[in-house]
């Protein structure tokens, strides 16, 4: 097997982990920028029963998918959408579901509790913009749903607006009417179909087909110059709707997608796209199919003729999976942002940069700083600039990465004499990190990755002292103050953490981010009360400093003796980038399982360890590969074509397996901490430049 022989990963358990069940194509709204009313190839197909619909759900949670988008066409009119919805919940799914509105009234009681989020789409509070948009005028009918749902308390609503020159102007009246209401408006750059970017067509329009003219299998739709033309100048993109969506970033009630504008910015009309439609995103049509390659481009389908298992392996959705989605013409300038939103997790680049810092400041958003509106003080002007320098570092001095070898690979890598070499992180990276970043199947897995701090902060650090401050044990006013901190603390962390550990990261200021999280780490542990809830804060402030490299005398009244989560990779990223002289006193911070590395490494000689961490012996059996492993600290050499079999045969372990395999990588990795420490020279070099 050589390094550029691909690996198959097809059937693998837990692969496929998202669903886009369109339940039905029929729809009643006219929607100008929406083509499953006017297109043929969506018309007359059946539509499951509500037995039937219960076991190809059954089918996609044994596949490992466990997110699922009920959309269409308009799902409230397949008659068994209520159960369906009901009956996803009861597995254990997230689900989503996307309405008009129009005639949901009657379903509130029976969805709206069992979603996770209800989208309702509203581009417009003019009933006449409403009907030139939407073809229907049924404006009264979408606002009363809206506050129906509201009056449920179920907190889950959100509502989509798709910005368009049309409506554009309207932004703050939208804005103005989720404030009143308190709910979550997402503003949306229009996604292609085939017109322009951003024009909403006249509904008198006669319903044009899609161009599905047959030439060896494949469909011929517009040229990839024509389309790249229509795309030149694009509103969404660049212009004016790309500022006015800017200045919303941080605005309470307001969802702004970064990654979408970044992605629309860089597309390249010429080159495959990154789509992961059927890859690890299935598609499923009405009747139970599965339609190819995706539902906006679909001309090909494999019927639900048998188990799901064994269609995901059929010769003609294999084929199509991996020669046509993302290569064919029209994929090439595709921005059907449900389908590429969701592929933006399985390719570590800068899109998925951008796609964690708007996932981060939507939950912060969402979760703390709304439910304090309009009390709560935040520098909008202050934080725009903040964002526009953290901007700049990861748009101009970071790498830009290339495509990794496989759409199995997160990141692209590369065997060195000295250990492998990837394209984002400064230095070299190990065979078990390579693996450990990968057992997850998505990125936000990867272990050397700045959202992985920012998460424990709306995880766990926030609602830890919310909670104290309901018990009366914070005062809530330094609760609010806290959070208050926390945008600015979120881009301060993202720009120290980029300039520790990044290629490129080196030309960032390091002083301004450190001030300001050392600020923030010493006025929220000043605020902790002597109770068990302060613990966890405790554990999730020490990390920050720990993994930043802040002095070892701040972080003191910080320090942790028991064992908690992240104490391994906080030891990982010590003996990365901290002076020798300062390890002892990091190691008095922590539990006693992530200190003994520390203080083993201290003035510890390399003893010509060669350049490739083994397997744990559990690891390698699983994957079929033997280890020289002899007492733990032997290395062995791994050449380009090992790595890739290894990543395939971690790919083909169940999630549980490879979750643990991730644990025991990382704490093989602590066993031998003088490897960490070389491959950390680089970063501890440019830190004391």
């Amino acid at each position: 097997m050589t390094a550029s022989t691909p690996y198959t990963t097809a059937g693998a358990p837990g692969i496929l982990q998202s669903a886009r069940f369109y339940v039905t194509f029929r729809c009643n709204s006219l929607c100008g920028y929406c083509n499953v009313w006017q297109d043929d190839k969506f018309k007359g197909y059946e539509e499951l029963t509500l037995e039937r619909a219960r076991q190809i759900l059954d089918e996609l949670h044994e596949l490992g998918v466990r997110y699922v988008d009920f959309t269409g066409g308009e799902p409230v009119l397949h008659p068994h959408i209520d159960g369906i919805v009901q009956y996803a919940k009861s597995l254990g799914m997230t689900v989503e579901v996307t309405s008009n509105g129009i005639r949901f009234a009657k379903h509130i009681d029976a969805i709206v509790p069992y979603v996770d989020t209800m989208n309702i789409s509203l581009d417009t509070l003019r009933p006449e913009r409403y009907r030139q948009i939407r073809g229907v005028p049924t404006l009264d009918r979408a606002l009363d749903v809206i506050q129906r749902i509201i009056a449920t308390g179920s907190g889950n609503l959100k509502l989509i607006c798709v910005v368009t020159r049309e409506n554009v102007d309207e932004m703050p009246e939208l804005l103005r009417f989720a404030h009143e209401n308190r709910i979550t408006i997402y503003f949306s750059g229009m996604f292609e179909y085939f017109d322009e970017q951003d024009t909403v067509r006249d509904m008198q329009r006669t319903a044009r087909k899609l161009k599905l003219i047959e030439q060896n299998g494949k469909p011929l739709n517009d040229t990839v110059a024509a389309r790249a033309d229509r795309m030149e100048g694009s509103g969404p993109v660049g212009g004016p709707i790309a500022a006015e969506l800017m200045r919303l970033l941080h605005e309470p009630f307001a969802l702004i997608n970064l990654h979408f504008r970044k992605y629309m910015e860089n597309l390249d009309p010429t080159a495959p796209t990154a789509c992961f439609a059927n890859k690890r995103i299935l598609t499923v049509g009405p009747d139970g199919r599965l339609v190819l390659p995706c539902y906006h481009a679909f001309d090909n389908s494999v019927p639900w003729d048998r188990p799901l298992r064994e269609l995901v392996q059929d010769e003609e959705f294999v084929r199509v999976r991996d020669e046509e989605v993302g290569h064919r013409s029209e994929c090439r300038s595709c921005t059907v942002f449900p389908y590429i939103g969701l592929s933006f997790s399985y390719r570590f680049d800068k899109v998925f940069l951008y796609q964690a810092l708007s996932e981060e400041i939507a939950k912060i958003k969402v979760r703390f700083a709304d439910p304090l509106y309009p009390s709560l003080g935040i520098a909008f002007e202050e934080l725009q600039l903040q964002y526009q320098e953290l901007e700049q570092l990861i748009d101009h001095a970071l790498p830009t990465p290339r495509a990794p070898l496989t759409s199995d690979h997160l990141y692209r890598f590369e065997t060195t004499a000295t250990g492998l070499r990837t394209e984002f992180v400064a230095g070299e990276v190990s065979l078990a990190e390579l693996l450990g970043d990968h057992a997850h199947g998505e990125c936000w897995g990867i272990q050397r990755s700045p959202h992985t701090w920012v998460r424990l902060v709306y995880r766990d650090l926030v609602p830890a002292l919310k909670a104290l401050a309901e018990e009366g044990l914070l005062a809530h006013d330094a609760y609010e103050a806290t959070v208050a901190e926390l945008y600015a603390v979120q881009l301060a962390w993202w720009q120290g953490y980029l300039a520790c550990y990044y290629r490129g990261g080196d030309q960032a200021d390091t002083a301004g981010p450190e001030k300001v999280l050392t600020g923030f780490l010493e006025r929220t542990a000043a605020l902790l009360p002597d109770a068990p809830g302060s613990g966890r804060v405790r554990e999730v402030l020490l990390h920050a400093g720990c993994v930043l490299g802040l002095a070892p005398e701040t972080l003191a009244p910080l320090a942790v003796g028991t064992p908690f989560p992240e104490a391994g990779l906080i030891a990982k990223h010590l003996l990365l980038i901290a002076d020798d002289a300062d390890l002892p006193r990091y190691a008095g911070l922590l539990p006693e399982h992530a200190a003994e590395p520390l203080r083993r490494s201290a003035g510890a000689r390399d003893d010509g360890i060669g350049a490739h961490a083994p397997l744990d012996a559990e690891t390698g059996r699983l994957l079929g590969h033997g280890s020289s492993e002899q007492d733990g600290n032997q290395e062995e050499s791994v050449d380009q074509a090992t790595a890739e079999r290894l990543l395939a045969a971690l790919a083909l372990l169940d999630p549980v397996q490879r979750a643990a395999a991730a644990e025991r990588l990382l704490a093989h990795e602590l066993r031998a901490p003088q490897v960490l420490r070389r491959r950390g020279e680089p970063l501890r070099a440019r830190r004391g430049a």
